[in-house]
């Protein structure tokens, strides 16, 4: 009886312990499962997003080819119309040409008095930057991996530079030179089209890290290129007939493939959609009539992820 009775003081707090522990585990794993995480977790299947951005275009690209003198060397791929070096589209070799006639007479110029005309120099052509707009596809795998679609349109991208009319100053030309500083633009637009791995690296369940890498299909689709004297623009994306000029009659769009990396910063939010700040950079098969060349591109993208409860968030708030 009394080997009972010690057994029995012995083992009944370790069985009432063992008990216990396996109730806060099985208690552990409920919680666990009733865990709700929030968005992160449950991440998976297509989402979209709204791109806004700015980009930034290789300057080398306009300084090749609408530098004034590059008609000499490029072509448009129209048949109605030519890129047009300036000295063609002024007319300087016909001195008593109507356009000639009018640019002499704009700056003051007399006969005799022109030297030559001077092109911007390497680098002479700059773009500004220009603006983007787009739409992102995202097929989410998981919260970490994902495909993702972009597509982005950048209009009225330009790029400005400078070129002059070098005289004399005396009617025999044979005086010192006088420069005339004069601009020259173009504008064009651009279309990418996007594929691209995604991971992510979650910092916290509010903020990640973003990467992209993939492939890019750019479309170049040049609207103009022109000086201007005084008041008066001269489009250089023509063909003379007589004393009329003629545009082109296509879209002069040309399309080339490349690649890109991007890295970001995502910022998860319980109501309202996702925000993203994304850097990019591209290395792109640029195409403008015929120049084409291999060039660094660079894009800052701020994106809104579109809340899939979207619809449930706007009649909630109105």
């Amino acid at each position: 009886m009394k080997k009972l009775n010690s057994i029995f003081r012995v083992g009944l707090p370790v069985v009432v312990l063992v008990c216990f522990s396996n109730c806060a585990i099985a208690q552990e794993w409920d919680d666990w499962d009733d865990y709700d995480g929030g968005y992160v977790p449950a991440r998976k299947g297509i989402e979209f997003a709204l791109n806004f951005g700015v980009y930034q275009g290789n300057h080398k690209a306009a300084n090749a080819f609408y530098n004034g003198w590059a008609g000499e060397i490029y072509e448009l791929g129209d048949n109605t119309a030519n890129l047009m070096t300036i000295e063609e589209r002024l007319g300087i070799y016909s001195p008593n040409g109507t356009v000639w006639s009018q640019v002499m007479n704009s700056i003051g110029l007399e006969a005799g008095e022109f030297i030559r005309i001077e092109y911007p120099d390497l680098y002479g052509m700059r773009y500004k930057p220009g603006t983007l707009m787009g739409l992102q596809t995202m097929l989410f795998f998981n919260p970490e991996s994902a495909l993702v679609l972009h597509v982005d349109a950048i209009s009225g991208m330009k790029s400005e530079g400078g070129w002059n009319i070098v005289s004399s100053d005396v009617d025999t030309g044979m005086g010192s030179e006088n420069r005339r500083t004069y601009g020259i633009f173009s504008e064009e637009n651009r279309f990418q089209l996007s594929l691209a791995y995604r991971t992510a690296a979650y910092i916290t369940d509010e903020i990640s890290w973003v990467i992209e890498l993939g492939g890019n299909m750019l479309s170049t689709s040049i609207q103009q290129n022109y000086v201007r004297i005084e008041n008066t623009s001269y489009q250089l994306l023509t063909a003379q007939l007589g004393n009329q000029f003629s545009g082109p009659t296509s879209n002069l769009t040309s399309t080339g493939y490349g690649a890109f990396a991007a890295l970001g910063v995502e910022l998860f939010f319980e109501e309202g959609g996702n925000l993203m700040l994304t850097a990019r950079v591209s290395r792109d098969r640029v195409k403008l009539g015929s120049y084409e060349a291999n060039l660094i591109q660079g894009a800052l993208y701020l994106t809104w992820v579109i809340p899939p409860q979207l619809g449930s968030f706007i009649r909630a708030k109105f």
